[in-house]
């Protein structure tokens, strides 16, 4: 089985690709969606958050307040990281019981590892090749600002988190520019999925 990781900055159109991936039929294992199952509610990751960064983290109902949380890791160096090692090891634990069991079944050919800082974890080293998202910088505040009524200055401070757009450029098996309409991603899309 070959795994491909899906990647791009935020505002890219990384999850666009990835509903074009699902809609011809391949699967994606989202890298965001693990990191919710693997904070849930009583899960052992939720329990080591709390010895971290303090049980305020956690709402009336037992389950994890993400904003409480970003608030306190995101406040120092120190917390990022330490949120960072604690969520992305999780996250990678149950990816590869993912791909694993996948092999095992031999039932998929082809499946799309989607993480959006896939190089800034080193987990790129886990796949086959890496398809890479990207539009210019302020293409990508401008749909941020927009899509998530978010401050400029905040979007800015979350892609400097990131790695830059030509340190991914030269890493990348495929590049996916989307920079134009969503027609002119979905052909690229479909032309990169004929050379799998």
């Amino acid at each position: 089985m070959k795994i491909i990781g899906l990647t791009g900055g935020i505002g890219s159109g990384k999850s666009t690709v990835s509903a074009i991936l699902k809609e011809q039929g391949y699967l994606i294992i989202d890298a965001d969606e693990l990191s919710r199952e693997v904070s849930k509610k009583g899960s052992p990751l939720l329990r080591l958050l709390v010895r971290e960064f303090g049980i305020e983290i956690i709402r009336e109902d037992g389950t994890l307040d993400r904003k409480k949380l970003a608030d306190l890791a995101f406040d120092n160096q120190h917390g990022t990281r330490r949120l960072n090692e604690l969520v992305q090891t999780a996250i990678l634990v149950k990816a590869m019981e993912l791909f694993n069991d996948l092999r095992i079944s031999r039932e998929v050919e082809v499946c799309f590892f989607d993480v959006p800082m896939l190089y800034e974890a080193g987990w790129d080293r886990y796949t086959d090749s890496v398809w890479l998202v990207t539009a210019p910088e302020d293409i990508r505040l401008s749909r941020v600002v927009r899509r998530d009524h978010s401050r400029r200055q905040e979007v800015l401070a979350r892609m400097k988190l990131q790695m830059s757009e030509e340190e991914k450029l030269k890493r990348a098996d495929v590049v996916l520019d989307n920079t134009g309409s969503e027609e002119n991603l979905q052909k690229q899309v479909m032309e990169a999925i004929t050379t799998l």
